[in-house]
């Protein structure tokens, strides 16, 4: 299971955080959502993941990516690994 670490906005419209969070219903990838506080200064679980205390952050198993331009590109390459398989042997 993912997690997805982002601000209190209340809509998916207004911040870098929903950009991601779109991505990911968009790719069909489920996450855990952990709504921060707004003050930087109150997200110890973000820099004790990160070193700093930006969001959002993506946790995909033992990958940790923060920035939402980094997570975006992550999930493009899950899903464009997902969707190349391997050709089947012919007998």
């Amino acid at each position: 299971m993912a997690t997805l670490y982002r601000c209190k906005t209340p809509t998916d419209l207004l911040c870098a955080c929903g950009k991601v969070a779109r991505r990911l219903r968009r790719a069909g990838i489920e996450y855990d959502e952990v709504r921060v506080p707004y003050l930087k200064r109150d997200r110890p679980e973000v820099e004790e993941l990160t070193g700093q205390r930006w969001v959002p952050v993506f946790v995909h198993g033992e990958e940790v990516i923060s920035d939402s331009k980094r997570i975006c590109e992550y999930i493009d390459h899950l899903q464009a690994s997902q969707s190349v398989k391997p050709a089947q042997e012919t007998s």
